[in-house]
């Protein structure tokens, strides 16, 4: 079983195309890890023994399964869609499609990377933002109105943040500009607050920058490259 690669994967390769496979697969695991429940968490061990995203999503079921490769699975669970997945996983075989969702975690977890090899990056990288948001305003309410992730203390609304994630150059700031004005009509009625659109870091877009007046009020748009890792830091508002 390997990695399957389509439009989705060929953005997240250009976004890092400089960096080697391990590094990628790295900040993956970061983004997978920020969507799934913590026992659907893969471990980093895995990029070690790794070549590709389909050796560690296979070594990482197996251990999940607690089975060896070769081993028969006992369906001991009544929900026939998740036992089928996942029989059909260690036989090597295609996984079967069906109109219902499995409601067993791990075959959920199989069949969202062994069923067409698609990820929504869009979507994990807003939920791996809200996370470390989350995690580093402990003291602060987080939560997300109308796509915008919005930090708020006493009732009292602090900033927004808006994820997007594509490729952002600097050097190409005025043609970037021009199609973020366009994207950005959606939130004027967020005008009131400071707004930081982040972007993937990547090693032509380390710095922000900063729009005054974006929306003819005093309050700012800032740019931000984000930094995609395992690592909370405290530094900073977001």
């Amino acid at each position: 079983m390997s990695f399957v690669c389509n439009e989705e994967v060929d953005i997240f390769d250009d976004i890092y195309s400089n960096l080697n496979t391990k590094k990628k697969i790295d900040i993956f695991l970061s983004l997978h890890n920020a969507c799934v429940e913590d026992s659907l968490k893969i471990s980093r061990k895995y990029i070690k023994y790794s070549s590709n995203m389909g050796e560690i999503f296979t070594n990482a079921t197996f251990d999940l399964l607690k089975v060896k490769p070769l081993k028969n699975l006992k369906c001991v669970n009544f929900c026939l869609v998740s036992n089928a997945i996942i029989h059909a996983f260690l036989q090597g075989k295609e996984l079967p499609k069906f109109a219902n969702e499995p409601t067993m975690a791990l075959a959920k977890f199989i069949r969202t990377f062994y069923k067409s090899g698609y990820f929504d990056f869009q979507m994990m990288f807003e939920e791996y933002v809200f996370d470390k948001i989350k995690r580093r305003h402990l003291n602060k309410d987080v939560y997300v109105k109308d796509g915008v992730i919005i930090l708020s203390s006493g009732g009292i609304q602090l900033l927004g943040v808006i994820p997007i994630f594509k490729k952002f150059d600097s050097n190409y700031k005025n043609n970037l500009l021009s199609k973020l004005n366009f994207a950005m009509q959606k939130y004027k009625k967020f005008s009131y607050l400071d707004l930081y659109v982040v972007f993937p870091r990547h090693e032509k877009f380390t710095k922000f920058i900063e729009i005054k007046n974006y929306f003819g009020t005093e309050a700012s748009l800032k740019l931000v490259p984000y930094k995609i890792c395992n690592i909370i830091y405290n530094k900073g508002k977001i």
